[in-house]
């Protein structure tokens, strides 16, 4: 593969995070107008930048490789993330999500991507992954540490008998993640091969041919939002505050959404509602969003 297609993916990869970090409003979450007490705007910007050469990396890692030695990557991305800016955890989930894209996108005879193949490629690089990138993956939850994370009995990235049963079994990613399927929005996406990162993708695409391009994105979470219970919400605050705050997203998009005054209206006052509280942050939807962007360009949509 020439450089300049490991160059072509992971700066599409890069742009999908710049976009959804700019999308706004995005109700409970850091956009172009609110920032987190311990993360900024600029943060987002900054660990977007630093995670060029994990995507590239990635990228390579599925060329060469069929996805063995991803989970290294990974990590090294998760470590850079963290060391290059002050904010905190910016992007693991995004960086777990669109990480084994760019390398699927590397299998690709064609840039940009169609649909069909990147679907089948990815399942060649989740499958062709193997028990040392399960322990950089969990390595790289660990080193990061997300706010809500929790504790469960079994696979715990925090525990060492967690690395012990994956080293001893030889447990590849998808064996090690299915556990994590009703918690974990990243568990669920590589285990069931991308069905929500698919679902934002047609939506976006949908949406980017009626609206303008800002209102396009805005609408595309509130879409996946509602249809999906966020799962950082579900972990946070439980399974009936999820539900309720779809529900909310529902309601919005039943007004029209951003493109209308009064879905804009109700908009706002669930942002607000949000902001009260860590525990109502939809950033498991913020990451679906990114992937899905991610798909968009990779198959061409120039915004």
């Amino acid at each position: 593969m020439l450089s300049t297609d490991l160059d072509w993916i992971a700066s599409r990869c890069v742009s999908a995070l710049l976009l959804e970090v700019s999308t706004t409003p995005k109700p409970g979450l850091v956009d172009r107008y609110h920032d987190f007490k311990e993360t900024l705007f600029e943060h987002f910007l900054l660990s977007s930048s630093t995670l060029y050469s994990c995507f590239r990396n990635a990228a390579e890692a599925g060329y060469k490789r069929r996805g063995r030695g991803l989970g290294k990557v990974i990590y090294e991305g998760a470590r850079n993330m963290m060391l290059y800016q002050k904010g905190g955890n910016t992007h693991l989930g995004a960086l777990l999500l669109i990480s084994p894209i760019a390398a699927a996108s590397s299998l690709s005879e064609t840039k940009p991507v169609k649909l069909k193949t990147l679907k089948k490629n990815l399942k060649i690089i989740l499958s062709g992954m193997d028990w040392r990138d399960t322990v950089h993956i969990f390595n790289a939850v660990r080193l990061v540490s997300p706010r809500g994370l929790g504790r469960i009995p079994f696979m715990d990235v925090l525990k060492n008998e967690t690395y012990i049963e994956i080293r001893k079994n030889k447990l590849k990613p998808l064996h090690a993640l299915s556990p994590f399927i009703d918690r974990e929005i990243v568990a669920y996406e590589w285990v069931r091969m991308y069905p929500r990162t698919m679902y934002g993708t047609m939506k976006l695409i949908r949406n980017i041919r009626k609206m303008p391009m800002r209102e396009a994105l805005a609408q595309t979470f509130l879409e996946l939002l509602s249809k999906y219970p966020d799962t950082h919400i579900l972990r946070r605050g439980g399974k009936p505050l999820a539900n309720q705050i779809s529900y909310m997203a529902s309601r919005i998009l039943s007004f029209g959404g951003v493109s209308t005054r009064r879905g804009l209206e109700a908009l706002y006052e669930l942002d607000r509602k949000m902001r009260r509280s860590w525990r109502i942050r939809p950033g498991a939807t913020a990451d679906l969003l990114a992937s899905s962007i991610a798909v968009t360009l990779l198959m061409g949509w120039v915004p």
